[in-house]
């Protein structure tokens, strides 16, 4: 047991003997500690893993290291270059109001407010954002924090070789979760039927499960990793990638089995989305996933941590097939069902990829395809001369 003695960490070793092929081995697991960095006795730079390989951690990686393993909350700190002229004091004066967190808003109560609830610092006797300040409230985030921004993709089929959309997000977290929405409806398919008097309607995933997601991904991600969070949505499945590992003791298993205490990166976001009833602090996003795919009769979402990201992955009903009533095929010309079957074998087209499939006008394409859309077949997305058509059913 001279190895136990030799290991300083915040959980004992887990020491295994295993015979492989006639020979003895000795297994040793190491769970990843809470107090980091860890460093071997006699060196001054601690060691990170890479591939198969320890190696000689660089002054950014350190930097994470001492943060991953500091009780503070990272959204405390000042933005650089940033002033209170990049904040917008109406809209944390209405966020006052709204959270009755005082009925005292003259300049004096207010600044030591704003301190209090560390949207702004005093640095070098000047008053400065925080993080929280910035992504909260800030005028403009992406400009003061590039990496905020939100890449967000469509493609078509199962990998990513071709776009259907791409687009960049930008905003407050608040804004933020608005755009992502508004991109996933636009991008996915949708059925309707009619249910009595009314039309009911159902998308491909549950919309509060993807919302859900993306909370979780504003919410906690390392904001001083230098990356972007990243949404990519294929015909099969729909990826969020949220830059930074989990933040331990968090583990993958632990979500899975539901048995995590919540533990966030960024608690003064935390508490702000909290007191907008847009999370609850007590860490039940997890289960209000799975919940919503299990009504929509899909697979709970499957986490992992990837290249120094976390990831969910939200498992889709597969490609559409297409199914229409003969009532609905009959009112249809032999070039519009042609065409309703190639939109549906790939993913979609364009006006003038019909015009020319079908060696018909632009003008009878739009005709076609604008008929087809009347009848809830298909759907137009995008604006302009970057329009295409989907399938809706």
């Amino acid at each position: 047991m001279e190895v136990k003695k030799a290991v300083e960490e915040d959980e004992e070793p887990e020491i295994e003997f295993v015979k492989y092929k006639n020979k003895d081995f000795v297994v040793i697991q190491c769970p990843k500690g809470m107090d980091t960095p860890y460093f071997v006795r006699g060196e001054h730079t601690p060691r990170v893993r890479i591939g198969s390989s320890n190696m000689p951690a660089n002054k950014e990686e350190i930097a994470r290291l001492y943060r991953e393993g500091s009780s503070e909350s990272q959204d405390v700190y000042s933005v650089r270059n940033a002033g209170l002229e990049d904040i917008d004091l109406d809209k944390i004066k209405e966020y006052f109001k709204e959270s009755e967190l005082t009925t005292q808003l003259d300049e004096g109560h207010f600044y030591d407010l704003l301190k209090k609830e560390n949207f702004i610092v005093e640095e070098n006797e000047k008053l400065a954002p925080t993080l929280a300040g910035i992504l909260l409230f800030g005028k403009h985030p992406w400009i003061n924090l590039p990496h905020t921004t939100i890449l967000a993709d469509r493609y078509q089929g199962t990998d990513m070789v071709r776009w259907i959309d791409k687009r960049e997000l930008n905003g407050t977290i608040f804004e933020l979760i608005d755009k992502s929405e508004k991109f996933f409806l636009e991008n996915m398919r949708t059925a309707a039927w009619s249910k009595g008097f009314k039309t009911v309607h159902k998308t491909e995933y549950p919309i509060e499960a993807l919302k859900e997601a993306v909370i979780n991904a504003l919410v906690h991600r390392d904001y001083y990793e230098r990356e972007n969070i990243m949404i990519r949505m294929f015909d099969d499945r729909i990826e969020i990638l949220s830059p930074g590992e989990l933040l331990r003791p968090l583990t993958i298993k632990q979500l899975d089995d539901l048995t995590y205490s919540p533990k966030s990166r960024n608690k003064t976001i935390v508490d702000v989305l909290m007191r907008r009833r847009l999370m609850d602090k007590r860490g039940t996003g997890i289960l209000r996933m799975n919940n919503f795919m299990h009504e929509w009769d899909l697979q709970k979402p499957i986490f992992e941590e990837r290249c120094g990201y976390f990831v969910i992955n939200f498992k889709g009903p597969g490609k559409p097939t297409l199914s229409v009533p003969d009532e609905v095929l009959a009112g249809l010309n032999e070039r519009q069902v042609k065409g309703l079957k190639l939109i549906f074998k790939q993913g979609r087209i364009t006006n003038s990829e019909y015009a020319k499939t079908f060696n018909v006008s632009r003008n009878t394409a739009s005709n076609d395809l604008m008929n087809l859309v009347k009848k809830g077949l298909i759907k137009r997305s995008g604006v302009g001369r970057g329009s295409y058509y989907v399938p809706k059913i």
